[in-house]
């Protein structure tokens, strides 16, 4: 899945069409139809089509790599796809290795006049891209209502490609992340749920190891644990009014949550801590998730949506990109959207001065738009203002480059609510 990619950059996809004539004679045999996977690939999209309208005809499907069969649907499927660590069920994912790879094409009952098979295959490589996907939520392992499954198929059916495992000071439901058969990619972590606070530990199977602190110093000392294994450590509405974050901001962490489920006050006041400390010289990374336990009218799953810039739908390629701050936040998968940059770096990315010039370029395109109010900020606070009328605003200006950073807002008012929210939230591109 891939979402907000520059349409003038070629899409990284390799598309190869076959037509197979199968005669009766191959009736109970298996076909290969071959192709060269090149290097770089990141997943492989099959899909083919014959004459079924008889009930005469039965063409099965399964894909081989240069090592071994990945998979077999049989009659059951009429598309299937691997990736690095997702893929259809009945497929394995992993490396996709450079070489000679087959479509299998199983010719289980063939018409005494043949049949003919259209495939089509697609090759993505692997390129930086906006992957959307939701970084906290909970399933039945802690107090969430669903299952694993369940959220899987919930977050897919919004669109999502990724979620992390975020359930309350566990680790079982991470078990789940192992097999990476999914077509969602599933993100093992744990929030570490306590009293004064709470603070998820992304990336690793197993990175809490006790959640029962009570001082400063002991949401640092098992924080750090948790990092010195490889976790990415959020620290989780910190001003929520029934679970603020009261161990303070000098703990060891990589990112912030200042969205948390709806737009709210709680977020707000986020938003506004963030900024001043950015305004101070501090390099923090925003992110959002939904928070989502159960059916609800205001939460759901990719309510905020975390769009994070990676090369690969992998929970390596993902977490990397939030600890670059290459995080964009918007109210829904399809909201308004934000792609911006600034001498042609992106949201968390860095320039430098240029000490020939006085200015840098801003460039910006705002797809989605519903009527939005389009807010630039840097460390001296709200710099300009635009009003979107149509569905997508483009916008090129010259910026002071004498600032800390530059980040964009996209906020809507919702009449039925009777309020203005959040629609879009980027991480800064800093100035050094």
């Amino acid at each position: 899945m891939q979402a907000h990619m520059n349409e003038t950059e070629p899409l990284p996809v390799v598309s190869i069409g076959r037509q197979v004539k199968i005669s009766p004679e191959e009736e109970k045999t298996y076909l290969e139809v071959r192709f060269h996977v090149p290097a770089d690939a990141e997943r492989i999209h099959v899909a083919y089509q014959y004459d079924r309208a008889d009930g005469k005809t039965v063409i099965d499907l399964g894909l081989r790599s240069p090592e071994r069969i990945v998979g077999w649907s049989g009659g059951a499927r009429t598309e299937m796809f691997v990736g690095l660590e997702t893929a259809t069920p009945g497929y394995a994912s992993g490396d996709i290795a450079e070489g000679e790879w087959a479509v299998l094409l199983g010719a289980y009952k063939v018409p005494d006049e043949g049949t003919e098979v259209a495939v089509s295959i697609e090759i993505q490589l692997k390129h930086k891209r906006w992957i959307p996907g939701d970084l906290h939520a909970h399933t039945y392992y802690s107090d969430g209502k669903h299952s694993v499954d369940e959220v899987s198929r919930l977050c897919l059916d919004k669109g999502l490609a990724f979620l992390t495992m975020t359930d309350h000071n566990t680790f079982s439901q991470n078990r789940n992340t192992l097999a990476k058969t999914e077509e969602l990619l599933l993100i093992p972590g744990a929030e570490m749920t306590n009293y004064k606070g709470h603070a998820n530990l992304l990336g690793q199977l197993d990175a809490l190891e006790d959640f029962r602190v009570y001082t400063v110093e002991q949401a640092s000392e098992q924080l750090a644990k948790g990092r010195e294994k490889g976790a990415l450590a959020v620290l989780n509405h910190p001003f929520c009014p029934d679970c603020p974050w009261e161990f303070g901001f000098d703990v060891p962490f990589d990112a912030i949550e200042v969205w948390n489920g709806p737009w709210r006050e709680l977020n707000e006041t986020a938003v506004r801590w963030w900024q001043e400390r950015l305004a101070e010289g501090r390099r923090i990374v925003a992110v959002g998730g939904s928070d989502f336990h159960g059916p609800h009218p205001w939460v759901q799953h990719g309510r905020p949506t975390a769009h994070v810039r990676s090369e690969s739908l992998t929970a390596a390629g993902i977490l990397e990109g939030i600890r670059r701050g290459n995080v964009v936040l918007t109210l829904d998968p399809d909201s308004t959207f934000i792609d911006f940059q600034i001498n042609g770096a992106c949201a968390g990315d860095q320039v430098q001065r240029n000490s020939e010039r006085r200015t840098v370029l801003l460039e910006a395109v705002i797809s989605r738009v519903q009527g939005d109010q389009i807010s630039l900020w840097s460390d001296r606070g709200l710099e300009r203002q635009w009003t979107a009328a149509n569905k997508e605003l483009t916008l090129t200006c010259e910026l002071p480059q004498d600032r800390l950073f530059y980040r964009m807002e996209a906020r809507r008012d919702m009449g039925e609510l009777g309020a203005q929210v959040m629609t879009c939230l980027t991480n800064p591109v800093y100035i050094r």
